[in-house]
């Protein structure tokens, strides 16, 4: 090929590109992040994930799985820490109630503990962290179950339970995307 056909063609290739360059195929960046697609796990109460979630830049920000669960077991500890606290500071107004004392002293104890196992976790046995984040829920549960056969009703109590609960389940949920072990190796 001479020169002059070598231009002619670059201009007219040049030309079509140009012309053509709003509808090429461009690879479509992906807007969802790591906790949008952990929330849209959770089904109905999404919304509520995604508020949740998005009060800690750290975990909004995260850019993998393991991160991602990382912050929201942190998340979890210092929440069911927290509760923990409140249930220890109640008891101790209230030392006769034995359900607020097996709150404090049982329930948010192994929940704490089991979160604390699932971050310890999530490298070297994603499978258990994974178990772990998901009996984080009994603490509260078990709690609100001692309370309500105390005749206790606080819609404190119950709201705390109940956040405790979900924060489980959410982070059960994250701890899933994480690869699971290899068994035999």
């Amino acid at each position: 090929m001479n020169r002059s056909t070598l231009l002619s063609l670059s201009f007219t290739l040049s030309l079509i590109f140009i012309s053509h360059g709003g509808r090429l195929p461009m690879p479509v960046a992906t807007s969802t992040k790591l906790y949008q697609t952990v929330c849209k796990d959770v089904g109905k109460d999404a919304n509520r994930c995604l508020k949740l979630l998005e009060a800690y830049p750290e975990i909004t920000s995260a850019k993998t799985n393991l991160t991602l669960c990382r912050h929201v077991l942190e998340m979890a500890i210092e929440r069911s820490t927290e509760a923990r606290n409140y249930f220890i500071k109640t008891m101790n107004k209230n030392p006769s109630s034995a359900a607020i004392k097996k709150c404090a002293t049982d329930f948010y104890y192994v929940t704490v503990k089991s979160f604390k196992d699932a971050l310890s976790e999530l490298v070297s046995a994603p499978d258990a962290a994974n178990y772990e984040a998901k009996i984080a829920g009994d603490g509260p549960v078990n709690c609100n179950s001692a309370l309500g056969n105390e005749k206790i009703v606080n819609p404190s109590f119950s709201k705390l339970n109940n956040d405790i609960d979900f924060i489980s389940f959410v982070a059960f949920l994250a701890t899933n995307h994480l690869p699971k072990a290899k068994i035999g190796n």
